[in-house]
C-alpha cells in the first residue's frame, strides 16, 4: 500500500507513541485523523502537525465508549470519507505485583487495551472493507510473546491483541477480504514516560517513539503481519518453539526480562 494520499485514523494520538505515529504518517503524505481521550491533547497535537503542513483532523474519543466510537465514525464519514488505515494505539499500563494493583486498574487495563481495540475495529472495519485496500495496525507489545511479571494484566491484554490480530487476519482471508491486511506491532519498552522506572532486559534498549512510528508506516507499506522490536525480542521469540518452557523462563530470568517491571513508576493517561 502506498501511504501517500490515504486517510489514517490513530487512537491515543494526543501524545507519546500515538503522536509520533501520526507525525510519521503525515511525513509520508497521508491525511491523519487524530483521536484521544484528552480533547486538549488532540487539539494541541493537531495544531503541531498543521504547522508542519500536514492534513490533519482531530476528535475526542473514549475507545471504551461504543456509542462515542459510533458517533465519531459517523462524523469522520461525513466530514472526510472512509478511512484506509486504522491504527489501534490507545493503551494504559499499571505496574506492580498483581495483588498490589487495585482490581479497578486491572479492569481499566482490559477495557482500554483490549475492549478499545475491539470496539474501534468493529466500528471501522466496514469502511476498510469498502475501500480498494485497507490496513489495521494493532499496537501490541513484546509482552504479547514474553511473560511480564509485575505487569500481568497489561501482558494479558497484549497477548489477546496479538491473538485477535492473527485470528482476524485469517478470518478476512477466509471470507475473501484479502485486500484488508492486519499488522500486530510488538515493541519492547518505549521511552515515552509510560514505562518510566522499568529496566530493559540485557541486550535490549529503550526504543524511541519515532523508531516505532517509522516501523508502523513501513509495516503498512510492506503489508507485514508481525513486527517485533528490537532485534533481541525477535531472537527470543524465535526460540520459544523449540526450547522447553522451563529453559525459556530461566533464560528470561537471566536476561532480566522477568525483573524489568519491578521498579515501574510510569504514568497513565487521565481517566
Amino acid at each position: 500500500m502506498r501511504v501517500a494520499g490515504r486517510r489514517v485514523l490513530v487512537t491515543g494520538a494526543g501524545q507519546g507513541l500515538g503522536f509520533a505515529i501520526s507525525a510519521a504518517f503525515v511525513r509520508a503524505g497521508a491525511t491523519v485523523i487524530l483521536t484521544d481521550l484528552n480533547a486538549d491533547a488532540v487539539e494541541s497535537a493537531r495544531a503541531k502537525l498543521k504547522e508542519t503542513g500536514g492534513t490533519v483532523a482531530g476528535y475526542a474519543l473514549d475507545v471504551t465508549n461504543a456509542e462515542q466510537v459510533a458517533d465519531v465514525r459517523a462524523r469522520i464519514l461525513a466530514e472526510h470519507g472512509r478511512i484506509d488505515v486504522l491504527v489501534n494505539n490507545a493503551g494504559v499500563v499499571f505496574g506492580g505485583a498483581f495483588l498490589d494493583v487495585p482490581l479497578a486498574h486491572h479492569i481499566v487495563t482490559a477495557n482500554v487495551n483490549l475492549g478499545g481495540v475491539l470496539a474501534v475495529t468493529h466500528a471501522f472495519l466496514p469502511d476498510l472493507l469498502a475501500q480498494p485496500a485497507g490496513h489495521i495496525v494493532n499496537i501490541a507489545s513484546a509482552s504479547a510473546v514474553l511473560a511480564l511479571p509485575f505487569g500481568a494484566s497489561y501482558a494479558a491484554t497484549k497477548w489477546a491483541v496479538l491473538g485477535f490480530s492473527d485470528s482476524l487476519r485469517e478470518e478476512l482471508r477466509f471470507l475473501g477480504h484479502k485486500h484488508v491486511h492486519v499488522t500486530a506491532m510488538c515493541p519492547s519498552f518505549i521511552a515515552t514516560g509510560l514505562f518510566a522506572g522499568a529496566k530493559p532486559a540485557f541486550g535490549t534498549h529503550w526504543l524511541t517513539a519515532e523508531t516505532v512510528a517509522h516501523a508502523v508506516v513501513r509495516a503498512v507499506e510492506k503489508q507485514q503481519e508481525l513486527v517485533l522490536l528490537p532485534r533481541s525480542v525477535r531472537f527470543l521469540y524465535s526460540i520459544t518453539g523449540w526450547w522447553p518452557r522451563s529453559w525459556f523462563r530461566a533464560a528470561c530470568r537471566v536476561l532480566g526480562v522477568s525483573r524489568s517491571m519491578t521498579d515501574w513508576k510510569g504514568h497513565t493517561p487521565p481517566k
